[in-house]
């Protein structure tokens, strides 16, 4: 055999490997990508999630108790709603006292009422963090229309007081506290963002003969 035809055969080789990791390269990223959307991570592993939010913290807000007779006889504060101003604009209460559900109205109309589906506390004398699912009750279009899902998180204080409470002396009492409010909106298909069309990810640009680099209603 001819160096020439040697020549040529090594030559094909290379182009045959580098050929062959582009396309494993474009397999994983392309295989990448699809894993994370469905896990709502991002596929650049910055760790953004699929689900766009927004959050509106607490401006003035109080937790409201109610000195109701228990079960066993004696009286103590139990929630009877909540009343607060967020950011925005976004009022927050009960939809019927002592009952509720809260909820959560837009100056635009647009409005969404909790159901609450996890607790989780966040310290002595803080009211705990909450995850709740949403439902529509107001406008169709606005800021809070595409709401599903609510977090109050970061709070501080709203917690009721302690010990027993004579009705005629204090029937309601009310206990500020402060919160940050997250609403969860599903995400939006944004063009462009598949792995196979960001730059630098095609086979063509990769130089011939080299590898690719690698419930419950009760906030309280």
């Amino acid at each position: 055999m001819s160096r020439k035809r040697t020549a040529t055969r090594k030559k094909k080789l290379v182009w045959l490997v580098a050929g062959v990791g582009v396309v494993a390269g474009g397999f994983t990223a392309a295989t990448g990508a699809g894993f994370a959307s469905q896990n709502g991570t991002a596929a650049d592993g910055s760790g953004a999630t699929a689900e766009r939010t927004f959050r509106a913290s607490v401006v003035d807000g109080v937790q409201i108790y109610a000195c109701t007779q228990q079960a066993d006889g004696t009286f103590a504060f139990t929630q009877r709603g909540v009343r607060a101003t967020l950011e925005g604009g976004i009022q927050h209460s009960f939809v019927n006292p002592d009952s509720g559900p809260p909820q959560w109205v837009a100056a635009d109309g647009s409005a969404v009422t909790g159901s609450v589906t996890s607790k989780t506390p966040h310290g002595p004398g803080n009211i705990p963090e909450l995850e709740l699912n949403a439902t529509q009750s107001g406008e169709s279009t606005g800021e809070l229309s595409d709401v599903v899902k609510i977090r109050r998180l970061n709070t501080s204080g709203g917690v009721a007081p302690t010990g027993s409470c004579d009705p005629e002396q204090t029937p309601t009492t009310e206990v500020p506290y402060n919160a940050d409010y997250e609403f969860v909106c599903p995400s939006r298909d944004t063009p462009g963002e598949e792995a196979s069309d960001s730059p630098g990810e095609e086979a063509s640009d990769t130089p011939a003969g080299e590898a690719p680099e690698p419930p419950e209603d009760s906030e309280s």
